[in-house]
This record gives structure tokens, C-alpha cells and sequence, in this order.
């Protein structure tokens, strides 16, 4: 058999639950517990929903009211009816039991449908009849019952006297001697008869012969032979014979239920003091009108005191503490802090026996006061927190030496709580941005401060809410993301974001990649320019590009690019389109080639008698030889003390490509000419090679025929019979 601890409801409970509808007569609901032997009926709707409950009790207040036996059960059951879950543990369905004054528990599931039926019968069988062996003492469930009734008493007074009374039984007999019993058990088969309760005496229904032990029985023999008989009563009688009271199935269950919370509560007690003991926890009495302060065992303990410090005035103790809480304290101890609710809460340090002072935390409240109001008896717990103490210490050192390495981080670090707001920016964090927390005391403020521009904040309060989304969801990482951030000083930055949520917090990390991206885009600009010069682009194309770039870089600045002459005499304008015509003659005045172009220089410039000066910065563009291929030159109305120096770099990227580009174009130009010439010498080749073959021509037709000739004359000789004029011509007409 399982140990009552582990008992649930589900298993005592009478699964095989008697049940019957609102609308059944009551004639049939009676028969069914003569029939069925049953101590009551469930009334179900819907097949299993359980709505009321009749018991054996009922039955007996309707045998006393007068009833009628056609009247629906639904008019005489009990309502609203008590349900619990199967699942409910036995000793706290047993004390239910006892606190609602009822005898059975309808069980039912998480749908509300019926499962069982847990009885008094039902605990007392699953207890064991062990378990009663707790119950040392007989009279504690015996119930010294009221006189005897005699049997001739009639029926109806004694169903009132119990209904009244609210007993389950009445003993039947006279002069000490029980004859018999009458029970809640016999009602409904009074019921069933139709007894009629005025014409009958008890001693007429009632049961007998009685069953009888004495008064030296065990407890648990009592409650065996109670379920061997399959009795809910016991009578007991002395040695002679005359009946001392009656032991009930009730009176054992209520006392068997006190006994275990007795001994659960004894159980708890010591593993308390167990507790106590272990964890450094103590507790403590003050009296108000002695003022002697008692401590517990485990409180000495802690403190290292002997038996005889234990107990003492509360001045004496006071002695142990530090002397500027000693007024605190005493103050406490003694009520004036107390407030309305008369509890008080103190930590303070005090000295032990071994010297050492430890850290106590000290609650109390006021548990008894006399007639008119004032504290009698203070009560409370004394904890020993100088562990807590010395670990506070060590944390807030850690913390601080943690809050001094971030603060020295060279990385902006913010950090949130989980209603945006900020809890600490670092140094790197202001000096970077130049926004202090009371600037931006929230997420809010930041990015009102941050993105100026509508679109733009939406677009990044966007982005960040689902990076955060996503890191919550996953691994509590936010990944870097890029924003255009505006400082305070009016500047942009590209800052590189990135976070981790650190419980309710969110640690925020500001990485200013301003500098890569603006070398990353320098590096794209010269890949361009020198694709384009590769690609042989007109070096006016170039360096209009580079001027566009350059102003795009600083909307205040407008830039040009002059062109030494071929002579180099002069500077003419080749690019930049943008600036005042005036402005670039008065800079084509100016700057007139001469040695000191070398460097880059400031000047200003008075495009009129009446116009504003204007501030120009000069880079010369110079080749690797030495000698100056073009001026660029930036300027702007507004006087400023230096270029940015982001726009410095690009200006000094633009030079060192025009200069490549400038080389280039002057070698291709050399190399044009050069070819021109080629093809001039080539084309005067071509004719003189033209006149020598026409001549050849001409000789070569004059030599043919003076041939013709002297064969002819070599013919004539040949015919005349006379020797050839010229040996040399064979007559074939072929060379010799």
C-alpha cells in the first residue's frame, strides 16, 4: 500500500460512481441506497457533468421536514456541489474534508466531468490500518456520547435530536447498558418502508445486537475490526459491561488528520531548525519590559557566543556593535521605527565572540502587545549576510573596475534598459559624437539628434528594430549595420553599429569606419580615373570628372583645372565648368607658371574692383621630370582656415592621376606627331619609288628597240652576203 504522501485523490476514489438525473423521483433515488448500499447519489446533466449530490445527511433532514416522495431529486439535492481534481494529493483532500464539515468529494477532470467519489470509507480503507498506530491514545477518538436514548422514545424526537445535533449516531439502552444503534447508514431503509417516524419507538428500527470492544484496544485494532465488520462505529464498554463511548469512523479520521499535521508541522520545525542552522539564519525574542534580548541557538552560533550571552539586556548587546549604529538599532529593536505595521528590517555589523565583526540582516515585527496598545513581545529572524557583504564588495570593486576599462574603451559604448533608455555612455561615446546622456537620455533623443532627416530616421528606426528583433529570436546578437550619423559639431560620420542584448539590457557598440569608407571610395575613385586613362578618355573628360568628385566632396567649393600651353607659357582653362568666369580669370591671371608652383599654396583673389575676395587653394600638377603639366585650383567665397581633410586626400589623389593622366596625354601627342612625320617621309618615298619605276619603264621600252634595230641590220647584212654589222645580236634575236 502506497505511504499516504504519495496518494492522489484517484487512488481511494469509487471510480464505479452511483449517479441519477435532476428529474428522478425521490422514491427512486431512495430505493437505489437501500438497493445499492451506497452513502450517496451524484446528479449528473449531460450523461457526466456533475450538478448536486445527495447524501445519507439529507435524507435525514427531509424524514424530519416532511417530504414527498414524487418531488425531482433537483429539489432536495445539495448545490452548489464541491468538486475537486483527481489529482489532488490525500492529506490535503483529507483536511478539505474537515474544514468544509462535509463526508464525501466529488472528483472531476480538467473538463469538468465526473471520475469518482472519494468517502470516508474510501480514506480510512487506503490508510492502512498502520498508520493509526500514531494515535497512542484511545479516548482521543473515542466520543463520550450524551444519555442513552431509551428505546421507548419515539422515532421522530430521536431523527430530530440527531438532525439537530447533527450526530451520525444515537446509542439505544438505560442504566448504563446499550441495547442498540441507530445510525445515518439506517435512514434511507427507514425510507424505503415508509416507516411512519410518529408511530414507531427507535428501539423498534433500531440495529442490534451492538458491536462491543473494551477500553484497552489499540487505536489501529479499533479501526481493523471497524473494517473487517464494514461498521462506521464502535461501541465501547467497560469491564462491566456498561458502555464508556462510542469509537466512529469520523472521530478516527479527524484525529488521525491531527496527528499528521502534527507530526508534518514537528517535521517541519526541525528541518528548520536544520535549515537555520546550516544557512547562518537565527532568531530572536525581545521583550519590551524587561528589555532582554533572547537569541536562538543558531543565532549564537553565528556569533560565537557562549550560554550565558544568549540571553541579555538589550544595552549589553547593543555593546557589540559598531557605535554609529548603536542608536539606529536600539531604535528599531524597541518599536520607535517600527511604523503602523509595527515590523522594522536593520542590517548592521556586530562584534562576535571571537572579535570579528559580522554583518547582520535583522527582521522583526511586534507579536504582542498589552491592553492599551504598547509592545509587549518583538519577535524575528537575524541573517548572516557578511558573506553577501564581503561579496557586494567584491562585486562593486569588479563593477567599478569594469565601469573604468569601458569608460577607457576607445570605442563609443552605450548601454540601455528595456525601456530605451540609457543607462551609461562612456567618454569615447561623447568625444566621438559629442552628445552627453542628458543630450540623450533615451533611444528617442538619440535618433532625433542623430538623423535630422524624416526618411532617412525611419529608415534606420526600421532597420534597428528588426536587428534587434532577429537577435532576441536567435542568438542575442546584433550584427553590424552602417548609418550616416550627424554629430554634434555638425559633421557626418559613418558609424558601423552593432549590439547584444544582455537580459532586459542592450549593450550598444559604435565603430566609426569614416575613414575606411572614405580610403575605400578614394580607392574606387583612382581605380576609376586610371580605367579611363587606360582606356585612352580625353584627358579633358578626366579631369572634369575629378572636378565633379571634388565638389561633390564640399558643397561650398568650386573647382577648375588649368593646362600649361604647349609653349608653357601660359595656363589655359581645361576643366571644371562649375566656376565663376570671373573667378578663372582673375585665377588664369594669377597663377602664371613660374618655380614657386611646386607646392600648394592659399591665395585670394579679387575677380573685380567691387567684388568679394575669394579663397582658393592651388595644387600643381607636376610630372615626374619636373616640369608643371596643370594647376588645380579649389575655391570657395566663404574664408575658412583649412581644407577638410578628407577632401585634401582626394584633392591629392585628383593631382597625382591628373599628372599620370597629363603625361600620358602629352606622350601620345609626341607619339601623333612623330607619326605624322613617319607618314609625310613615307609618302615622299612612296613617289620617288613611283618616279624611279615609271623611268624604268621608259628605259627599259628604249633599250628593246634599239635591239629590234640591230637585228634588222644583221638580217639585211645576212641577205646582201655580207658579214653582221653587230657580232653581239645572235640572229635568234637571244643574247650571245
Amino acid at each position: 500500500m502506497n505511504p499516504a504522501s504519495e496518494l492522489r485523490l484517484r487512488d481511494i476514489a469509487t471510480s464505479a460512481v452511483l449517479t441519477v438525473v435532476p428529474d428522478l423521483p425521490l422514491r427512486n433515488a431512495i430505493q437505489l441506497f437501500v438497493d445499492a448500499q451506497v452513502s450517496c447519489l451524484v446528479v449528473t446533466e449531460d450523461v457526466d457533468r456533475p450538478v448536486g449530490i445527495i447524501t445519507e445527511r439529507d435524507l435525514l433532514r427531509l424524514v424530519c421536514a416532511g417530504y414527498a416522495e414524487d418531488k425531482p431529486v433537483r429539489s432536495i439535492m445539495s448545490a452548489p456541489l464541491l468538486t475537486v481534481r483527481e489529482d489532488m494529493d490525500f492529506s490535503s483532500a483529507q483536511a478539505l474534508l474537515a474544514n468544509r464539515a462535509v463526508r464525501h468529494l466529488v472528483l472531476v477532470d480538467e473538463a469538468g466531468k465526473l471520475r469518482g467519489v472519494a468517502s470516508e470509507t474510501d480514506f480510512r480503507r487506503h490508510l492502512g490500518h498502520d498508520l493509526f498506530k500514531a494515535i497512542h491514545c484511545l479516548g482521543a477518538v473515542m466520543d463520550p456520547s450524551p444519555d442513552m436514548v431509551p428505546p421507548e422514545q419515539p422515532l421522530a424526537r430521536s431523527l430530530e435530536l440527531m438532525a439537530s445535533t447533527r450526530r451520525d449516531h444515537l446509542v439505544i439502552g438505560r442504566n448504563g447498558r446499550a441495547e442498540g444503534i441507530l445510525t445515518e447508514r439506517d435512514v434511507p431503509r427507514l425510507m424505503a418502508r415508509q416507516v411512519s417516524p410518529e408511530r414507531l419507538t427507535i428501539g423498534d428500527v433500531m440495529s442490534h445486537p451492538l458491536y462491543t470492544v473494551g477500553p484497552d484496544i489499540t487505536v489501529a485494532e479499533a479501526a481493523r475490526r471497524m473494517g473487517e465488520a464494514g461498521l462506521r462505529h464502535l461501541v465501547v464498554l467497560d469491564d462491566g459491561g456498561r458502555m464508556l463511548a462510542v469509537i466512529s469512523q469520523h472521530r478516527l479520521l479527524e484525529r488521525l488528520g491531527v496527528v499528521m499535521m502534527e507530526e508534518s508541522r514537528s517535521r517541519l520545525e526541525n528541518t528548520l531548525d536544520v535549515v537555520l542552522e546550516t544557512t547562518g539564519v537565527g532568531t530572536w525574542e525581545y521583550d519590551h519590559r524587561s528589555d532582554m534580548l533572547s537569541r536562538s541557538r543558531g543565532l549564537a552560533q553565528v556569533l560565537g557566543l557562549s550560554g550565558s550571552e544568549i540571553h541579555e539586556p538589550l544595552e549589553q548587546a547593543l555593546l557589540r556593535l559598531d557605535p554609529g549604529a548603536r542608536v539606529r538599532v536600539g531604535q528599531a529593536f524597541r518599536g520607535k521605527l517600527a511604523g503602523s505595521e509595527a515590523r522594522f528590517a536593520v542590517d548592521y555589523q556586530a562584534r562576535g565572540g571571537d572579535g570579528q565583526l559580522r554583518w547582520l540582516s535583522v527582521r522583526g515585527r511586534v507579536v504582542e502587545r498589552d491592553a492599551a496598545g504598547q509592545p509587549v513581545r518583538s519577535a524575528g529572524v537575524a541573517v548572516d549576510i557578511d558573506a553577501q557583504k564581503a561579496s557586494e564588495a567584491a562585486l562593486r570593486t569588479s563593477e567599478t573596475r569594469f565601469r573604468q576599462l569601458i569608460e577607457s574603451l576607445p570605442l563609443p559604448i552605450s548601454l540601455l534598459d528595456a525601456d530605451q533608455r540609457a543607462v551609461f555612455m562612456n567618454r569615447q561615446f561623447t568625444t566621438t559624437f559629442g552628445y552627453t546622456m542628458a543630450e540623450a537620455p533615451d533611444l528617442e533623443s538619440w535618433w532625433a539628434l542623430a538623423y535630422p532627416d524624416p526618411a532617412y530616421r525611419a529608415r534606420v528606426r526600421q532597420s534597428w528594430d528588426e536587428a534587434v528583433r532577429t537577435a532576441l529570436a536567435t542568438d542575442y546578437v546584433i550584427r553590424p549595420s552602417e548609418y550616416s550619423v550627424r554629430c554634434k559639431d555638425g559633421s557626418t560620420r559613418i558609424i558601423e553599429i552593432s549590439g547584444v542584448a544582455l537580459g532586459e539590457l542592450l549593450l550598444a557598440t559604435f565603430f566609426d569606419v569614416t575613414e575606411h569608407r572614405e580610403q575605400q571610395q578614394l580607392l574606387e575613385f583612382s581605380n576609376a580615373v586610371l580605367r579611363r586613362i587606360s582606356l585612352g578618355v580625353p584627358v579633358t573628360e578626366i579631369l572634369e570628372d575629378c572636378c565633379r568628385r571634388i565638389e561633390a566632396r564640399d558643397a561650398s567649393i568650386r573647382c577648375t583645372a588649368l593646362i600649361v600651353d604647349k609653349d608653357g607659357h601660359a595656363l589655359l582653362h581645361g576643366a571644371g565648368h562649375t566656376m565663376a568666369a570671373s573667378w578663372r580669370s582673375a585665377l588664369e591671371t594669377a597663377q602664371a607658371p613660374h618655380a614657386g608652383h611646386a607646392e600648394a599654396r592659399q591665395v585670394s583673389l579679387q575677380a573685380g574692383p567691387d567684388a568679394d575676395v575669394v579663397v582658393c587653394w592651388t595644387f600643381p600638377v607636376v610630372s615626374r621630370e619636373g616640369p608643371l603639366l596643370g594647376l588645380f585650383a579649389l575655391c570657395r567665397q566663404t574664408a575658412a582656415p583649412t581644407l577638410d581633410t578628407a577632401l585634401h586626400q582626394y584633392v591629392d589623389a585628383t593631382v597625382a592621376l591628373a599628372a599620370v593622366a597629363l603625361e600620358r596625354a602629352g606622350r601620345e601627342n609626341e607619339l601623333r606627331q612623330t607619326h605624322r612625320g613617319l607618314e609625310r617621309a613615307e609618302e615622299r618615298l612612296h613617289a620617288q619609288l613611283d618616279e624611279l619605276r615609271r623611268w624604268q619603264q621608259v628605259m627599259l621600252g628604249r633599250e628593246g628597240r634599239v635591239l629590234e634595230l640591230k637585228r634588222e641590220v644583221n638580217a639585211l647584212h645576212a641577205r646582201l652576203g655580207e658579214p653582221p654589222r653587230y657580232p653581239s645580236v645572235d640572229p635568234a634575236g637571244e643574247h650571245p
